[in-house]
């Protein structure tokens, strides 16, 4: 019996190597049985994992695709490294995600209704131009959708290592909501009319 067994969730002991020196007894019941934590990842994770679970990233949070009994899972993988008499060891903590499944949904749901939203104000503006939305309203909310649409694709950039881009997408759509409020804010101000005396 392994001193782990009573911790709540899966918890491994690990070499620098990626050994699995110990586990807890919900680490033995939810993960497939590997000697390698490397073996323990789906192959997507693998580069994941040699990159950021490591001593230099000691106290640092990473997301991973493990090999569960009931298929690939996403995890939240907490660490810790410690020196000790027979080398480093890292004390790897695993939480389920599966909240990040509800937050898909939850995102997609809010895009959805957004989109209902707009159309009905389509249908009502069609009749009285007045009301009628202004470009930089349309590229308002355009912009909107797309951050939406990237918070659902931005674990998965990170995942592939392109995390990046998706900063860098998100980045340039602040820029353009920056761009879209100064605009508004100069269509909003009042004309001055100066006058040339003759």
């Amino acid at each position: 019996m392994s001193e782990m067994d009573h911790l709540p969730i899966p918890t491994l002991t690990i070499t620098e190597a990626y050994a699995v020196v110990e586990s807890s007894e919900t680490a033995r019941a939810a993960f497939l049985e590997a000697e390698s934590l490397l073996d323990m990842v789906d192959m997507g994770s693998r580069d994941k994992l040699k990159r950021f679970v490591r001593p230099a990233m000691s106290g640092m949070k990473v997301e991973l695709n493990f090999l569960t009994k009931n298929g690939i899972g996403l995890f939240d993988v907490y660490q810790r490294w410690r020196n000790r008499e027979e080398g480093m060891r890292g004390y790897i903590t695993c939480v389920p995600r599966q909240s990040s499944l509800d937050e898909v949904v939850e995102s997609v749901s809010r895009l959805e209704k957004r989109l209902a939203r707009r159309h009905a104000m389509n249908a009502l503006m069609r009749d009285d131009a007045s009301a009628r939305p202004t470009i930089w309203e349309h590229i308002t909310h355009s912009i909107h959708t797309l951050e939406e649409l990237m918070s659902l694709v931005h674990a998965d950039l990170i995942e592939r290592g392109r995390g990046v881009y998706a900063e860098l997408v998100l980045k340039e759509l602040d820029s353009l909501q920056a761009l879209v409020a100064e605009e508004q804010r100069r269509a909003a101000a009042p004309l001055t009319l100066v006058r040339h005396h003759v």
